[in-house]
């Protein structure tokens, strides 16, 4: 029998301990320390205890917890409740296969429907991404892990249904060699590479997810001009990358002015960016798409990013029975 509970500040020790024996996964960050979850999870100042569920055994030893949360509103300055997630579900390594993970599961959706969700996600993606970057995925959130099966198995059996599917790309930056032909060169005599750290974050929801991480920008500026053509922002994916061996840093935020899309400038942008990138110790780039996307797909493709892996949007509508 379990006992579930809202988070106790006293917590996070055995957090950390229950997190460091999950098998090893490329998509869980491992091991982690109570610092780490502090940073990440529970010192975000919209993190409620009563969506972070925690269930014990007789002997009170914790055996696994739920963590169910929102996202922004449209403006992007406050929390909204009308959609929810469950962020992340975990057990004792020897109960997947019990019912406890469907009795979290449970718990965490009666929370969110209790604070007046309609719909339910599984796992974080844009713009439900509150909690768990650089503890799960990669770049980004990316709903669950097609790798991640336990976790899948737990919300394809309570009635969660793929909505759809990123598709996770990595580019190793150690054979990179940036693409050299007539049109990029006319781009390089056009432009001037520039750099920017710690960008400012737009609103108060990506001030909240990007604002503690380490980032760096690059732009495209059009020479003569104080116009930006392209810009192009990375973080640091830590702790996560530190569990693969790697320097590694998630690339989000490509943007590429409407008139100057399809002429070489996305291209001759992520060139540099990646040189720049290598110089400062990084060898491997990762990003992420939805597999609808066909012509970022490409993209990415011509400038030799591969697939790893894919996230899987689950859904489901909330019943209040």
């Amino acid at each position: 029998m379990y006992r579930f509970r809202p988070f106790c500040n006293t917590d996070p020790p055995r957090i950390a301990k229950l997190w460091s024996c999950q098998p090893p996964q490329r998509g869980l960050a491992q091991p982690v320390s109570t610092g780490v979850l502090e940073m990440c999870l529970f010192s975000k100042h919209y993190f409620d205890p009563k969506g972070f569920i925690v269930a014990v055994n007789d002997d009170d030893e914790m055996v696994g917890f739920a963590h169910a949360g929102f996202g922004p509103n449209d403006p992007h300055n406050q929390v909204e409740t009308d959609t929810g997630t469950t962020y992340m579900i975990m057990v004792r390594d020897d109960l997947w296969n019990s019912n406890l993970p469907d009795q979290l599961l449970a718990q965490s959706e009666a929370y969110l429907r209790g604070r007046g969700a309609k719909v339910l996600y599984g796992g974080g993606i844009n713009p439900l991404n509150g909690f768990y970057l650089g503890l799960y995925g990669g770049s980004e959130l990316p709903g669950i892990l097609l790798s991640d099966e336990p976790r899948r198995r737990v919300f394809s059996r309570n009635q969660y249904r793929e909505r759809g599917r990123v598709v996770i790309l990595q580019r190793d930056l150690v054979r990179f060699r940036p693409m050299v032909n007539r049109e990029q060169r006319r781009v390089a005599r056009e432009v001037n590479f520039e750099t920017l750290y710690a960008p400012i974050t737009l609103n108060w929801w990506n001030t909240s997810v990007y604002g503690s991480l380490e980032r760096i920008r690059f732009f495209l500026r059009r020479r003569r001009q104080d116009k930006v053509l392209a810009y192009v922002t990375f973080w640091d994916i830590e702790p996560l990358a530190s569990s693969w061996g790697l320097r590694a840093a998630g690339m989000f935020d490509l943007w590429v002015d409407d008139e100057y899309r399809r002429h070489g400038y996305g291209t001759y942008l992520l060139g540099e960016s990646f040189k720049e990138l290598h110089k400062r110790g990084i060898t491997t780039v990762e990003t992420q798409t939805m597999l609808t996307n066909a012509p970022a797909i490409e993209f990415y493709k011509n400038l030799g990013f591969a697939p790893i892996d894919h996230g899987l949007v689950y859904r489901r509508e909330a019943r209040n029975s």
